[in-house]
This record gives structure tokens, sequence and C-alpha cells, in this order.
């Protein structure tokens, strides 16, 4: 049904795809794994008609499709879904849903009544829960994420590209899409799976295809490869420790306080934050995790509450005023809220302390910069062929290091991360992991937020548990266990941590 033959793809000096080929049968499910970099997407938007390969043939049905537009691709069937998302944030799902075919009166006008019923009925038939009417950029990053597969599902395809669909989902979310893929696999979709996590490879697939550094280096049954296996594919090295040790935190007064957080959206949150302390934030998706980072950062509005730092109450009321207490803020949609993709590693680096570069007549110094971009890469090992390279040429992990750094090049005492390992490969995350560990044994306070119940557990001192804008449970010594945090998500009681 599918080939994808000999495909060749370069982007300047960068070889992203090297001839590679690959082909699925109607129903199939084919898992697409490797690093960050390892040419998985650009493969998939060669299939999705995003891209134009350099050398090589995509055939659907026999035919050649090869030099498809994303219009041209939708028309014969395949359909793409990817991390970053394609909805129009400013418009209401309703009016997203009916994008490409609205529904019209006789005398050409849209139906705007019948396009939110039938938007609602859409969501009601594949429990979504949100409202046609709601506006997209008010919704949770998973709320979109749902909106945005079911919109593709809608369309009936015949090959379903599915490119990290499960990044920004929670454990009841994932189940959900599995229901979705099942349905499309039972109508006969060709389904192609990108996934950093391997127990959804195992769950979603029976093939898989494992890249590295642009080439297909194993295609096979999914149950005739193990995750440690697959790791030493994708890396090239055998399995090492994924999470560091953990370190005792320092300990001292609070670097970071928060008592009785109220706002549209949290509900008499409080915390503390002790220096050299990892601090979980876990729960299901939407539950006022992002707002309570937010919040912090002086990006989210309060009604009340108050809010101490280094033993000063402070009034955070814009980002301004947390930086300039040397608080740091990774958001979690990197392109949206984090970094400039038309822009250079470079500038995206020196945003944050563009003061420092800066001479008392506002001139920056491109010296010290770009001492600091030089350093900044090998630290993190970034993958680039300048730091003149714009971020949006970078893989989406290699992105992900450019935003981490630019924070911590404020060298910040508080460090609040929004969910960082979203849609990386294992490498990038073992990195993160080091980085993280290495500030906090350096006095760093982190609130950590995570959509991955494990890495609550290896990474943080202790971890809260949040259930619609509030502190259901903290979680800390033996009680702190991956079924701990899943059963406080969902308000069962947790038998060996202190409720909150």
């Amino acid at each position: 049904m599918l080939v994808l033959q000999s495909i060749e793809k370069s982007f300047g000096a960068t070889r992203a795809v090297r001839d590679v080929t690959l082909d699925a049968t109607s129903g199939a499910v084919l898992g697409l794994v490797g690093e960050n970099g390892a040419g998985k997407s650009s493969l998939m938007k060669i299939a999705g008609g995003i891209i134009r390969p350099d050398q090589g043939v995509v055939r659907l049905e026999g035919a050649s499709v090869t030099g498809l537009s994303p219009r041209s691709a939708l028309a014969r069937g395949i359909v793409s879904v990817f991390q970053e998302l394609t909805l129009i944030r400013s418009l209401t799902v309703g009016e997203n849903l009916s994008l490409l075919k609205p529904p019209i009166r006789s005398w050409g006008s849209i139906d705007k009544a019948r396009r939110l019923r039938e938007g609602q009925e859409t969501l009601d038939r594949f429990d979504v829960p949100v409202r046609a009417s709601s506006i997209v950029g008010e919704l949770t990053l998973g709320q979109q994420q749902m909106v945005e597969i079911i919109r593709a599902v809608t369309r009936r395809p015949k090959v379903l590209l599915l490119d990290e669909a499960t990044a920004a989902l929670g454990a009841p979310e994932v189940k959900w899409l599995a229901g979705i893929v099942a349905a499309e696999r039972e109508r006969g979709t060709i389904i192609l799976f990108i996934s950093h996590r391997w127990e959804e490879i195992e769950s979603f697939c029976q093939r898989v295809a494992i890249m590295r550094n642009g080439e297909l280096v194993a295609h096979s049954a999914v149950e005739d490869v193990s995750h440690d296996r697959a790791v030493e594919l994708m890396t090239g090295r055998p399995l090492g420790i994924a999470f560091p040790r953990k370190r005792p935190a320092s300990g001292g007064t609070d670097l970071l306080q928060a008592e009785g957080l109220e706002s549209d959206v949290l509900h008499g949150v409080g915390l503390q934050l002790a220096p050299g302390e990892i601090l979980g934030v876990g729960g299901l998706v939407g539950q006022g995790q992002d707002a309570l980072l937010k919040s912090l950062f002086g990006d989210h509005p309060l009604i009340s509450g108050t809010i101490t730092v280094a033993g000063k109450r402070c009034d955070l009321r814009k980002p301004s005023d947390a930086i300039r207490r040397r608080i740091a803020y990774v958001p979690q949609e990197r392109k949206v809220e984090g970094l400039l993709l038309h822009k250079s590693i470079a500038v995206n680096l020196s945003l944050a302390i563009l003061r420092r570069l800066s001479s008392w007549m506002g001139l920056i110094d491109h010296k010290r910069e770009q001492q600091i971009l030089s350093q900044s890469i090998d630290r993190l090992k970034i993958r680039a062929a300048s730091g003149a390279e714009p971020v949006g040429a970078l893989s989406g992990g290699n992105q992900q290091k450019v935003l981490l750094q630019k924070w911590l090049l404020t060298k910040p005492t508080v460090l609040l991360l929004n969910d960082v390992t979203r849609g990386v490969d294992i490498g990038t995350k073992t990195q993160i992991y080091d980085i993280v560990v290495d500030l906090a044994a350096s006095g760093v306070g982190v609130l950590l937020y995570s959509t991955d119940a494990h890495e609550l557990v290896e990474l943080g001192h202790r971890v809260l548990v949040m259930i619609d804008g509030r502190i259901n449970a903290e979680l800390s010594g033996y009680g702190l266990t991956a079924e701990a945090i899943v059963r406080a998500s969902i308000g069962q009681e947790v038998r060996d941590g202190a409720a909150a």
C-alpha cells in the first residue's frame, strides 16, 4: 500500500535522510524511532508532502506520488499530525475542525450554527472533553493535541502520520489515542507512528523501523527487539544508566515559598523549595501545573496569595520581575513560547542575557557573545553547522537544548522546568537529567513538572500531585513511587505519601 523507496534528503551540508526504504501494508502500524536528528521527522514530512526528497520515490497503492504538496497529499488520503501543532490558536475548536470544508449555506455564507453543532458532535463522538466554542489558544497543550488528532481522523485517511502525537498527552489520553489507532487499523488505515516512549511502540505497533544519523539501521517485528537493544541501535552505544544518582538537597533557608495562590485556575496552592532541592509536580495533564509554574514566573495573573524569594516577599507581575530575582522558566511549548525559530542559535541564546552582553552605550559585545555561543554548543553537544544556523532548522532535541541553555546562561537560583523532556530522545533526556541534577547539587532550587511519573520519581526529592488546580498529595521517601503518583492523580488514597 505505501512504499518509501531509496529516499534521500539533505539540508545544506546535513544529510537528514540517507537511502531509506520502507513499506507498509493496509492496516499496519509501523513505529519509527531514533534520536532527535536521526531523520524520522524528515522522512515523515516527505511522506506527507511537506518537503520533497532529493532522490527516491514515494508510492501509494502502486502509483508514484513523489513531489506531493500538503494539499495534494490530503487529496490522496495522506494526513499528518505533528508534535508541533498546526491549529490556528485564535480560532475556536469548531472553526479549526471545519477549516478546509466549512458548512456553506445555499447563498454562499458559512453556517456558523451548523459548524458549531457539527463540531460539538465530532468532539462528543470521539470523547474529547472540550467545547466546540472554546478558543484553541485557551486549551491545554494536551487538549489541543487531541483536537489535532480528531481533525486528522475525520478526514478518513488512507495513511495517518503521527509524529510524536503522544508527547503532550498524559496516560489517560494515550489510552484514548490507542483506541483511535485500533479503530483506524480496523478500517485499513496505514499508520506511521513516531514516539520516544518504547512502551508506546510495543503497545501501538506491529513493526518498528530504527534510524540513526539519517540511515535505517533495523526494520523488524516489535517483539523481536528489546528496549535495551533498540536504544543501542538508536545511539550506536550500549544502554547506559538513564537517570543520574539522586543527591540529597543541601537544605537551608527556602529559596522560594508560595502560599495561598489563587487565580482562575489555581485554588489555594502553596509550596516551599529549598536550595539544592528538585521538587516535582505531577498529575494528569491540565490540572493547573502550567499555571503554577507561570505564576511563579510572573506570567499568570494571581487574584491573591504570596510569593517569597530568598526570604523577601515579591510581587511578580511580569517575567522581568522574576528574572531580576534570578528565577528562570523553561516553557512547555518551545516553538510558541520559548524560541524565535527564524533567528540564529546565537541570537536565541543571547536573548535572556542582553544586559550582560551590552556596554553602557547599549552595544552588544559580539566577541563575548561568540565565546558564550561556542561554550554553549560544546557543553550541550548541540548539533549545528554553526551558531548562525536558524533554530528552526534544528531537530526538536537540539532546539530544546538551545532553549534550556538560554535560561541557564542567566545563572538562576530557581529554575522552573515545564515538561522539558517532552518529545526528545533518550540521549538528550539523559543530558538534561545530568544538567538538572548537577544544578541542584550546586544549590539551585528546581521545580520540575513532568508528564512522566518515572521521571519525577527518579529525579525528585518530593513530588506534589495536582488535581483541579489544587495540591492533592505530597509524596516523598518510600512513598514516592510511580504508582503513588498515578493513584494521587486520579484522587485515590495514597498509602505511604503525605496527603496535602
